[in-house]
């Protein structure tokens, strides 16, 4: 499993401010290797259905499509500016059984995460919601700060897509990386420090 922390701050702007900052960041990353990713990210939003459950963790289950395919467990913590995610990687066939509904093989899954979405989903009425669509880049800025542009936001209802930003406006984010001390990671079990690429989602 993955540990990843960061602050974040975001706005919209203008699709003419988005070319001027990106070209901007292009131009200061010129010499640099893998400092964009362009990609698609489907989001499958989970939510509690029962009343009860007062659980601040938003759990999901990502597509990210673009030079490489990614499937994977998350689940989102925010504090305020402060986002914490963990993250495991499961398969196509895997992320495919859990949005049909078929769960009892995670109840004995070595990976944490797993088993903890197992968990939720029986005692605690955690079902799958909807599905938010990204067009998304993500540009390196300096050590592990990133600036993420979202070009289109859609969320899914029924077979239908609803734009949820305006034609000439763009998301962006800027995530600066929270290190974590040691001695907290390993009071984490079987959590490991995340590597730059659970930045770029």
């Amino acid at each position: 499993m993955k540990y990843l922390a960061y602050y974040e701050n975001g706005e919209i702007i203008s699709i003419e401010d988005y070319k001027e900052a990106a070209e901007k960041l292009k131009n200061k990353n010129k010499n640099k290797k893998e400092t964009i990713q362009k990609f698609l990210l489907h989001k499958y939003i989970f939510t509690f259905c029962l009343d009860e459950v007062k659980d601040a963790s938003e759990y999901s289950l990502c597509k990210k499509k673009g030079e490489t395919h990614e499937v994977y467990l998350e689940k989102k913590n925010v504090q305020g500016n402060l986002i914490c995610k963990q993250r495991e990687t499961i398969s196509e066939e895997e992320g495919s059984r859990i949005l049909n509904g078929e769960i009892a093989w995670m109840k004995e899954d070595e990976r944490p995460l797993v088993r903890d979405f197992y968990l939720q989903s029986t005692l605690n009425g955690l079902e799958y919601s909807h599905m938010m669509e990204f067009e998304r880049e993500v540009y390196h800025y300096e050590k592990q700060d990133y600036v993420v542009f979202d070009k289109a936001i859609r969320r899914q209802v029924d077979q239908y897509f609803l734009e949820c930003l305006f034609e000439d406006d763009v998301q962006v984010r800027v995530r600066r990386a929270k290190t974590i001390p040691r001695y907290i990671l390993n009071m984490l079990v079987n959590i490991e420090p995340a590597s730059e690429q659970w930045a770029y989602a």
